[in-house]
């Protein structure tokens, strides 16, 4: 499995080859003024994107061209499961999935086997299908039977002879994860068997549905399954033991920070992770998992064992050395693997800092990593590699010059707009980072995306120039009328209006912003009016400023 980057909003956690990400297909071009620093942006609504199409950057791969509900139909029809790939065009990971797995000759053979559908985060009802079947990080890959039961979930790419065996796998008469799960739920005493253990611990449980609200149940979960793996599976059981430790230690992040001790069963997971590093050959098969482990579990490690950080330190360290020059993994793996080092190591330091050798061994890789000739999919994945590797060491003055430059030769250049704003922020560069997040927003494209986008520019606004009503109210106004179409409130676009709501609260607290308040409500009130009652976004468009609005009242 890959290492997967942290993109921006939504993807709490690393797995390697590329677990992050997105796609390219049928986004709707919109143009919209460019607002300036002052926050002034013209009203404009995205037109609904078209159905998924075959995307002309993938010509190899045949993907079903009509709509999803008659994909599943087929599906019935040649008794064949589902790849769905879920993505959105600005994602690295996405590109980087493309460049190392979706352009091999033997995966497209492969997908013969399947009917494979590409669904853009854009395409008009992309996200109520999100809501559907659990989806929001990009890029997710699932395997669905005919009658829309999940075969396999998969978080990104991993190495291709893993990738291939998790579709062998569900290719047979095989039991929905969702069965295999209430077994193990119900306590029952009989072992997994070799194939369900294969795919508890390739199946991409950081992009499973609500899997923020469900760290300790998950790793409670993946414990029982690596104690349920039959003998001869002791790599699967290693990684099932790995992803359950990160998520136990997320599920404690608060108490952690608090300077609460971890749990026993954390504590006993890092037992377990510890043996594993402890056996070279064990820990190199699941490297990439190993990768995921982020500071929070070490945060745990220093607390149960600070006599031991030293050694921790130094096997983990092995373990990514031998990764970052594994010839399964990609270049921007393979910086993943020097941040996942880096991260691990200003961690464990009782001052959180990192060598000046380590620093300048992180640059070295960064050249060599950058110097290479890649295509652009692989070329945007080795940027996003770098930028999160520099952003560790604190070298923003580099991280602003590439981001600037991939900004420049990008298909998608707003994206790395949002990392120029954030570093202008961080160095008190307020008008600068305001008229970055601006232009971000428009030249966005596609309805979910420039929903995104825009939320990005208003929280940028709200947080570094919280007096400017007129700015705020005109890029509300904006920004809201982003989701003035047909099945537009559903998941990602869902859960950042949820996000939206909960902001201009914080920011009305006190009742000095009533005006602009009640005219974004009404501006909203519009866009509800078109829902019909029946319909789920309904209610998450009628929730939108309705705690607000009964404290005005």
């Amino acid at each position: 499995m890959g290492i997967s980057a942290k993109v921006v909003n939504l993807f709490p956690r690393y797995s390697l080859s590329v677990a992050i990400g997105l796609i390219v297909a049928g986004c709707a071009q919109h143009t919209a003024p460019t607002p300036s620093a002052s926050g002034a942006v013209a009203t404009a609504s995205a037109p609904a994107s078209a159905p998924a199409a075959e995307p002309a950057a993938e010509p190899a791969i045949a993907w079903y061209s009509g709509s999803v509900e008659s994909a599943f139909a087929t599906a019935r029809a040649q008794n064949k499961p589902v790849f769905l790939y879920w993505g959105a065009k600005w994602c690295p990971p996405c590109h980087e999935l493309k460049a190392t797995v979706f352009s091999r000759p033997d995966f497209i053979e492969k997908l013969k086997l399947f009917v494979p559908v590409y669904l853009d985060g854009d395409d008009l009802g992309a996200q109520k299908w999100g809501e559907t079947f659990g989806v929001s990080g990009y890029p997710t890959v699932l395997v669905l039977k005919a009658d829309q039961s999940e075969l396999a979930r998969i978080s990104g790419g991993m190495d291709l002879a893993q990738y291939a065996e998790v579709l062998d796998l569900v290719l047979g008469d095989v039991r929905p994860v969702s069965t295999i799960l209430a077994e193990l739920k119900s306590g029952g005493a009989r072992p997994l068997s070799r194939d369900d253990c294969r795919r508890l611990a390739y199946y991409g449980w950081d992009v499973a549905d609500d899997v923020n609200s469900r760290f300790s149940d998950l790793s409670q979960t993946l414990s029982q399954a690596a104690a349920k793996c039959p003998t001869g599976s002791e790599s699967e059981k290693a990684r099932l033991i790995v992803t359950a430790a990160g998520f136990a230690a997320d599920g404690e992040a608060s108490a952690l920070s608090a300077g609460k001790p971890p749990s026993r069963q954390l504590a006993a997971l890092i037992g377990q992770v510890d043996a594993i590093l402890k056996n070279p050959s064990l820990a190199d098969e699941v490297s990439d998992a190993i990768a995921g482990l982020d500071d929070t579990f070490f945060k745990a490690v220093a607390a149960v064992a600070p006599q031991d950080v030293a050694d921790w330190n130094q096997r983990f360290a092995a373990v990514m050395d031998k990764a970052a020059a594994d010839p399964r993994f990609s270049t921007a793996d393979h910086l993943y693997t020097v941040y996942a080092k880096l991260s691990a190591t200003k961690a464990l330091d009782p001052q959180h800092k990192i060598s000046p050798q380590r620093v300048a061994a992180a640059h070295q890789r960064i050249d060599a990593a950058l110097g290479e000739k890649l295509d652009e999919h692989a070329r945007a994945s080795v940027v996003n590699a770098a930028l999160n590797i520099l952003d560790l060491i604190g070298d923003d003055d580099r991280a602003y010059a590439i981001a600037r430059e991939q900004m420049a030769q990008s298909k998608s250049p707003y994206y790395y707009m949002l990392d120029l704003a954030s570093l202008d922020e961080k160095h008190g560069h307020v008008d600068s980072a305001v008229d970055w997040l601006a232009r971000a927003y428009a030249q966005s494209q596609g309805a979910a995306t420039r929903f995104q986008w825009g939320t990005d520019y208003l929280f940028g606004l709200i947080r570094m120039k919280p007096a400017d009503d007129a700015a705020i109210r005109t890029a509300g106004l904006a920004v809201l009328g982003e989701l003035d179409g047909p099945d537009r409130i559903y998941r990602r676009t869902r859960m950042r209006l949820e996000r939206l709501d909960h902001t201009l609260e914080k920011w009305n607290a006190k009742g000095d912003h009533v005006a602009t308040i009640v005219a974004l409500k009404q501006r909203m009130d519009g866009i509800c009016s078109q829902i019909p009652r029946t319909d789920p976004a309904h209610a998450s468009c009628r929730g939108f400023l309705a705690k607000t609005e009964t404290v005005r009242t």
